[in-house]
């Protein structure tokens, strides 16, 4: 028996409009019973999910599972009630489901039986043998190419699947159009023996029609752009085989130029002519954009930002952006919130950035980007430098494929640090010369090489649900680049988000990076403090506050703790001499027990290498716009690579809740922090007389009202800090916009 695919196709779509007209049902039910429950029995050959998804009867169930304690008294419930005629029907699709994809033997059945005040409805499905698809043959050419026929859906040895049929006809139909065949068509049929009602053949005759070739392209609708932007984005010229995926390429480079809000592509496919005219229609859109926002989050409270963009800049879609962005405004009130964490000093300061980008979207080909730029910036990294500088760039971005770009670029700047101390330099830059650290505070220049791959195929920018997400960047500073630090350092991403049921998403990320300092005359700075990792906070591992995962240190202010009597309780700080702190050799053990945080200032150092990874599980709450999430972090900071087989991971479990506002989710997420006491070195600085820092004479026990910080570093014996007494203290919370990944 051989038959057509559409005609089946056409078949089975009579079949489904019988389902409406109401069926005989052999089986008497209480069409207002409650349906308790939904089973089906006898699936082995396709998922359990795909056939609920294709059948209309589902269960009675609890409208959202924050909701769960109402539902539980009866309220809130979204109640679904048995109806026959739909049940039948059901069953009817789930048969014809089966039919499409081989199973021709199939046989539903359904009944219903009593569970408690409700009704469970079975459906029973004997599956039978499925139709086997022996041969895949293809007519038409006398020798198609073998990356024509290669990797379809449909192959020998699968179910007689009349879905993945039609799917490799549209795959051949494509492939065609894209060889210049802008005419094809793909016929398909099938053969089942009389005598092997198991077995099938399929033939796909292939119908390519002549070649045709790319004629006159007339644009039509642009008015500020001129005709020859869009020409040269196109991605053929006249003269070019006829190519389905190159007018595709050409609509989604017209769109990218952002100039359009509509953009329209005709090739003119006339019978007896092998050449094909193009007809381009545009809209244009705004060519000036302007936009302010305002934001609030725990790691740059509350901030604000503004844009001015020109769109066609000088003509041919060129565009100049101007941007203006402050944050850590409103600090001293906001410390007052619990998800705020305390700062002080001089990373109070108000941060931001000016930046003028402008952007040439054709350059040498329309797969190619050149951008260029200037910036001023202040940027605070809490607890431990505040880094102002301003430099320029220079990029060139390519295209790959339709998801991907690679991008170099080179990124001067003349910038500076500033910290509330000088342990930082000290510990990054182990030498703790004053010449050393005055390099850092006065202007140096910085100046790397980068490589940047990207590739996003998820489906959403700020809350994909399925996809992947890939980048990669590597940068190298050296001499000959202008750079005062010598370095590499490689830093790499990866997240996916995979749907399991409907509103539930499962979503993971990995990171890693590593550093080398390049010993170089001349540059011979080795790595940036700006350079370093750091981990810990709202996007990266949640259980522990911004930039505080990894090595950290302790400091103290020598005069008025460490050298200060103090009490609580049994616990008594006796003090320690100046002789003692000079020397090095206070141990502070004690007032960390009774001060803790009050007395001392924990201080990250960063890292030269990185890992973190996230697992995160996204479902309803309630409607569309309230979504919950659990999660886990883990991660860490080593000084070197060579320590991380010595370390191993911290990891947070958390849970967080989202409301999806026009501006984005908003975000408050609270991780838990499970670690212990952990050894901690301690800086504190010399201490000498007041009136002109006298310096302190042997044997002579000072009192502490005499003496002030002389500004000279010393290390003190290490001590067990934990600052976690209570269950609440080991909490994090977050609150922020956007997802964490």
């Amino acid at each position: 028996m051989r038959c057509p695919v559409p005609r089946v196709v056409a078949l089975l779509a009579i079949l489904a409009a019988a389902v409406a007209a109401p069926p005989a049902s052999a089986q008497v039910v209480d069409d207002s019973a409650r349906i308790a429950g939904v089973e089906l029995s006898g699936v082995t050959a396709f998922d359990e999910g795909l056939l609920r998804a294709s059948i209309v009867t589902s269960e009675s169930r609890c409208a959202a599972s924050a909701l769960a304690p109402l539902c539980w008294l009866g309220f809130g419930r979204e109640e679904q009630y048995v109806d026959p005629r739909v049940i039948d029907a059901d069953a009817l699709r789930l048969q014809i489901f089966y039919y499409e994809r081989g199973y021709r033997e199939a046989v539903v059945t359904a009944d219903t039986t009593r569970k408690g005040d409700g009704l469970v409805v079975h459906f029973r499905i004997d599956e039978g043998r499925p139709v086997r698809v022996d041969t895949v043959t293809f007519s038409g050419l006398d020798d198609p190419p073998a990356d024509l026929v290669s990797d379809l859906p449909l192959r020998p040895g699968m179910p007689l699947d009349l879905v993945a049929a039609e799917a490799t006809r549209d795959t051949l139909t494509m492939r065609l159009r894209d060889r210049g065949y802008a005419a094809a068509d793909v016929l398909t049929s099938y053969f089942i023996p009389r005598d092997a009602p198991d077995h099938a053949s399929v033939e796909f005759e292939l119908i390519p029609g002549d070649r045709y070739r790319f004629g006159a392209v007339r644009v039509e609708g642009n008015a500020a752009v001129d005709s020859s932007v869009v020409r040269r984005m196109l991605a053929f010229r006249t003269g070019d085989l006829y190519s389905r995926r190159a007018l595709l390429e050409s609509q989604r480079n017209l769109f990218s130029l952002d100039v359009f809000r509509h953009a329209e592509i005709s090739p003119a496919i006339e019978p007896f002519d092998t050449v094909a005219d193009v007809t381009v229609r545009v809209i244009e859109g705004d060519l000036h954009r302007v936009r302010v926002g305002f934001g609030l989050s725990t790691a740059d409270y509350l901030n604000a930002e503004a844009r001015w963009a020109s769109l066609n800049f000088l003509g041919r879609a060129r565009r100049l952006e101007l941007r203006g962005r402050v944050s850590n405004l409103l600090t001293a009130p906001l410390d007052l919130v619990p998800f705020f964490e305390e700062i002080d000093g001089v990373y109070r300061q108000v941060a931001g950035a000016v930046n003028a980008d402008f952007r040439q979207p054709w350059f040498f080909s329309a797969r190619n980007t050149l951008g260029a730029g200037l910036f001023a910036e202040r940027v605070i990294v809490p607890d431990v430098f505040v880094r102002t500088g301003g430099g320029g760039y220079l990029s060139v971005s390519r295209l790959i494929g339709r998801d991907a770009s690679l991008t170099l670029s080179y990124r001067p700047e003349l910038t500076s640090l500033e910290s509330e101390d000088d342990i930082i330099f000290c510990v990054n830059f182990v030498a703790c010369d004053e010449s050393d650290i005055d390099v850092l505070r006065n202007r140096h220049w910085l100046a790397p090489l980068s490589l940047l791959f990207v590739r996003d195929r998820t489906n959403s920018l700020l809350a994909p649900t399925r996809g992947f997400r890939l980048r990669a960047e590597t940068e190298l500073a050296m001499s000959f680049t202008g750079s005062e630090f010598a370095y590499s350092r490689f830093y790499g991403e990866a997240s996916f988000y995979h749907p399991l049921t409907p509103g539930v998403i499962l979503a993971g990320r990995l990171a890693g990076g590593t550093t080398n300092v390049i010993e170089e005359l001349g540059a011979g700075l080795g790595l940036h403090p700006q350079k370093r990792f750091y981990s810990g906070g709202a996007n990266t591992v949640r259980g522990v506050a911004q930039y505080r995962l990894g090595p950290r240190l302790l400091t103290v202010n020598a005069a008025q703790r460490l050298a200060t009597r103090d009490s609580s309780g049994d616990l008594v700080w006796e003090g320690c001499s100046a002789h003692t702190i000079n020397a090095g050799t206070c141990d502070a053990t004690i007032l960390a027990e009774l001060r803790g945080e009050d007395a001392f200032e924990v201080r990250p150092t960063g890292g030269g290498s990185l890992f973190e990874a996230n697992i995160e599980l996204r479902f309803p709450v309630w409607g569309e716009k309230f979504r919950g999430a659990a999660f886990v972090d883990a991660g860490e900071i080593w000084t070197s690579g060579s320590d991380v087989r010595s370390m191993g991971l911290v990891i947070t479990p958390g849970i967080g809740f989202r409301y999806f506002s026009p501006i984005g989710p908003i975000r408050v997420d609270v991780g838990y922090y499970g670690g212990g006491a952990e050894t901690l070195d301690v800086f504190t600085t010399e201490v000498c007389l007041r009136d002109g820092c006298q310096p302190i004479e042997p044997g002579i026990d000072y009192p502490p009202q005499l003496l002030e910080n002389s500004g000279r570093l010393v290390r003190l014996p290490a001590i067990r800090w934990n600052p976690y007494d209570s269950f609440f203290d080991r909490l994090q919370l977050h609150f922020s916009i956007g997802q964490a990944f």
